[in-house]
């Protein structure tokens, strides 16, 4: 029987270091954002590549999305991209649980104009934080954390989402079963929203909320 998806993904099979690069080299990153990233390292925080990030802003800005969550602040890059996309009277709620990696992201996201009231860092673990958070106040929340409650999380996003608002989970074609690839399974079974995965990051999982 023929590979009915024969030839659809030969680029990935046949050159997949360039094609990352390619999609990395083509977002002009902002210099803070690239200079966190090393902080990242440093610290031993996960930190979204540029590819990940021009993609984050690009469906934030098609959305016109004024009030976002990032869950997983890390230093700030994940924040920084999606300010870059985000309304001009919008803001970003980023949830973490390390204080030290969020008082890096402080200061990494004020160099890019974005503080309070347009930025509210909260710490905790999502799981408690995002029950406190207003129902259908969002449009788009961005989780980039290693473990999470699945269900807790998906029930929390179909509360906190506006119709029409999406969500993006980084982790979902991760090798190792972990959170994402769990939420993987539920929302393939979900009325709720419409979704699919992309291969960029660990895999991302993009649900838009009907």
């Amino acid at each position: 029987m023929a590979d009915q998806f024969a030839g659809e993904d030969d680029f990935f099979r046949s050159s997949e270091i360039s094609v990352k690069a390619k999609i990395d080299h083509f977002a002009a990153e902002p210099a803070e954002l690239t200079a966190a990233r090393a902080v990242a390292v440093e610290l031993g925080a996960a930190a979204i590549s540029a590819g990940v990030g021009s993609l984050l802003r690009s469906l934030v800005s098609a959305i016109s999305a004024k009030h976002v969550v990032d869950v997983g602040t890390g230093v700030g890059v994940s924040a920084g991209w999606l300010s870059l996309g985000l309304a001009a009277d919008g803001t970003i709620t980023s949830i973490d649980l390390e204080a030290e990696y969020q008082h890096n992201a402080k200061e990494l996201l004020a160099k890019l104009d974005l503080t309070a009231p347009k930025l509210r860092l909260l710490a905790g673990r999502a799981n408690a934080v995002l029950p406190k958070l207003t129902d259908a106040g969002y449009e788009f929340i961005f989780v980039d954390i290693n473990q999470f409650d699945a269900a807790a999380l998906l029930a929390d996003a179909q509360r906190l989402l506006k119709s029409g608002g999406i969500l993006v989970v980084n982790g979902a074609l991760d090798s190792k079963e972990n959170s994402a690839t769990e939420l993987v399974g539920l929302l393939s079974e979900s009325e709720e929203f419409a979704a699919s995965l992309v291969p960029l990051g660990l895999g991302l999982l993009i649900a838009a909320r009907r």
